[in-house]
């Protein structure tokens, strides 16, 4: 089949989601356990809703988890879904996720929701279908995201939501990635705390459980350093695009550290990059 012919159809997985009446401890395990980043919202078998990484982050940023995440209705946090029929293109699809700023389509409509298209799955259709059409540094982006080692992870999520990633590279300092922290590295560090939490209940331990934002607040004024993954995954600026979107999807990652012959940092390559990149073939 020509590339042409390609629709979002034919890249369409089944969707996954869980009931309105669930609550956010639940969604985080789920999107966690299923290495997932997105998950429906159902009633009555009809989807009213979807959840994000980017869109729990937000919880987080701007609540302040005032009352434990086993209390909050994943109502409370969810956001429209956008749907695209069948027969959309690739180019149009990927056009489309980046005017409405949504790393997912519903392929189908609220009536009739018949699958969903991400962001993975058109990069998987770039790495697949478009060896050789360009090198990473032509469609990096040259202002890659970065914070220091120091930073407290409250300014590191605020950094996550003001750039729009799910991750974000840790520098030494500014030609020196030494780590990296994703969305879900802070989705586990919660549910520890809320595991802690349950297990101290059990344990009969008095605690003030309308407080839980104090030990959250302790959480979130650690440096980036205590909670960051070791390591960064990077990409010579030579390299194929379609190389690139493979070692995003092998490394189940959204994106790569791109650096020149000297090893320093140039810029990022992402799935968003991979929407652009796609989009102008439209």
């Amino acid at each position: 089949m020509g590339k042409d012919k390609v629709t979002i159809k034919d890249l369409m997985n089944s969707p996954i989601g869980v009931e309105s009446e669930s609550t956010l401890d639940w969604v985080l395990n789920k999107l966690l356990t299923l290495r997932i980043s997105r998950l429906f919202i159902f009633k009555d078998k009809k989807p009213i809703g979807i959840v994000s990484e980017k869109d729990i982050l937000n919880y987080f940023y701007k609540e302040k988890l005032y009352k434990r995440i086993a209390e909050v209705s994943i109502n409370e946090i969810m956001k429209d879904v956008f749907f695209n029929d069948e027969s959309t293109t690739i180019p149009k699809a990927a056009k489309f996720m980046l005017d409405h700023k949504c790393s997912s389509i519903g392929v189908g409509s609220k009536g009739n929701l018949v699958g969903i298209v991400t962001k993975t799955d058109v990069t998987k259709y770039y790495a697949e279908n478009c060896l050789g059409e360009n090198k990473v540094s032509n469609q990096m982006s040259s202002n890659h995201f970065s914070t220091f080692i120091k930073d407290t992870l409250y300014d590191v999520i605020g950094k996550m939501l003001e750039s729009e990633i799910s991750r974000i590279v840790i520098v030494y300092n500014e030609r020196n990635p030494v780590g990296i922290i994703s969305t879900g590295d802070i989705f586990r560090t919660v549910l520890d705390i809320e595991a802690k939490e349950n297990t101290e209940r059990i344990l009969n331990v008095t605690l003030d459980y309308e407080n839980f934002w104090s030990r959250y607040k302790e959480f979130c004024s650690q440096s980036a350093e205590k909670v960051m993954s070791r390591g960064v995954i990077q990409v010579n600026e030579n390299e194929d695009l379609a190389n690139a979107c493979k070692m995003i999807l092998d490394k189940e990652i959204n994106a790569l550290v791109v650096q020149d012959m000297k090893g320093q940092i140039k810029g990022i390559i992402g799935k968003r990059e991979v929407l652009l990149t796609l989009s102008s073939m439209n």
